[in-house]
């Protein structure tokens, strides 16, 4: 397989949220409740930036909104919307700002402001449609013809959608914190709420969900229905289980407009059964009591696609070993699963969880 390095510069990794609507502006200036700032970063995340946002004008942090995280380690676009009834202490347009690091050996993350409006309604989580990427991997090395096979095939038939490192944080500390807080909740143990918790139990459920689709891209049926296989949409959330009798949905599949899905543990009952609902118990048994955890807190339980689409992908060679490469994902995916996919990345990979843990 291809090695590649991965964001050996910021700008290797550029991150173009895609809202998929047109935000409302006021109709008249000055009127609406939320201020909308269209930010590019760089070494931020989508919190960082969020704070420094919050700190400038001198609000609460809890004021300022966003609909998707978005790395540090990268050049991103993205909006924040902020409740706030005076002037912006910004022009659309403006100047890079830097933001000191913690530690002053760090190189300063930087943002502008591109664009702002008024709006008369706050910018929720998980409301964008997707992200569009500009992706520059380094010192390739392999066949050319077999990586562009590769990319063809991605092209036509898509990745496995896994969850990728960034949600796990650093050195698995998310999945860290989020199994102690399962056990303080379980021992009655009193904790000071921290904000961070939800994306804890996320990082949890994300690993658990990768665990099922590791075993499905084993058997070679991430991308076929088995029996008691649910389906869902390509971007959507819903799911339905598909009659037999019924021909209709299977070029569906085929084609990527549908998918079957994988668990994100949590409260219900499970949602597939026969074969599937086997092969998923059988998987999740060493971590059962995590499942449990995340029942008792009523988290409810939900279904992800196993397989991603990666739209509108397009490449080219700027030198022998620098490939260039742009595509678009639906929210909640993640690029690196589309360039594992690919070539080994010289970053390197590590098991987001054990049953050892």
């Amino acid at each position: 397989m291809a090695q590649a390095r991965l964001k050996a510069v910021p700008e290797d990794f550029v991150v173009e949220e895609v809202l998929g609507f047109e935000p409302e502006a006021a109709t008249e200036a000055g009127t609406g409740e939320h201020l909308w700032l269209w930010v590019e970063k760089r070494g931020l995340n989508t919190d960082q930036a969020g704070a420094e946002l919050a700190r400038q004008l001198g609000i609460e942090r809890s004021l300022v909104s966003y609909s998707g995280l978005k790395d540090r380690h990268a050049l991103t676009r993205q909006w924040f919307s902020v409740h706030w009834h005076g002037d912006g202490c910004w022009s659309a347009g403006s100047d890079w700002l830097d933001v000191p690091g913690r530690d002053p050996a760090d190189e300063p993350g930087r943002y502008r402001v591109l664009s702002q409006l008024r709006c008369g309604r706050k910018l929720r989580r998980g409301t964008h449609a997707g992200n569009r990427f500009e992706i520059t991997l380094r010192d390739v090395t392999g066949e050319r013809a077999d990586i562009e096979a590769r990319l063809d095939l991605l092209a036509r038939e898509g990745v496995a959608n896994y969850f990728g490192l960034q949600r796990f944080g650093h050195g698995g500390r998310n999945i860290a914190q989020g199994l102690t807080l399962l056990a303080d909740r379980r021992a009655g143990r009193r904790r000071r709420r921290d904000n961070r918790e939800s994306l804890w139990i996320s990082a949890l459920r994300s690993a658990l969900f990768n665990q099922v689709l590791a075993e499905r891209v084993r058997q070679g049926s991430w991308n076929r229905c088995l029996p008691g296989d649910v389906l869902q949409l390509d971007g959507r959330g819903s799911f339905f289980r598909p009659e037999p009798d019924d021909a209709g949905w299977q070029p569906r599949l085929g084609s990527g407009e549908l998918h079957v899905t994988g668990p994100m543990p949590g409260d219900g009952a499970s949602a597939v059964a026969d074969e599937v609902a086997t092969l998923e118990a059988a998987v999740l048994a060493p971590w059962q009591s995590i499942c449990d955890d995340l029942a008792a807190l009523r988290v409810p339980g939900q279904r992800r696609a196993l397989r991603l689409r990666v739209q509108d992908l397009q490449w080219r060679w700027l030198e022998p070993q620098v490939l260039h490469m742009t595509f678009e994902l639906t929210s909640g995916a993640f690029a690196t699963s589309v360039l594992q996919s690919l070539a080994e990345l010289l970053e390197g990979q590590a098991d987001a969880l054990s049953s050892e843990q």
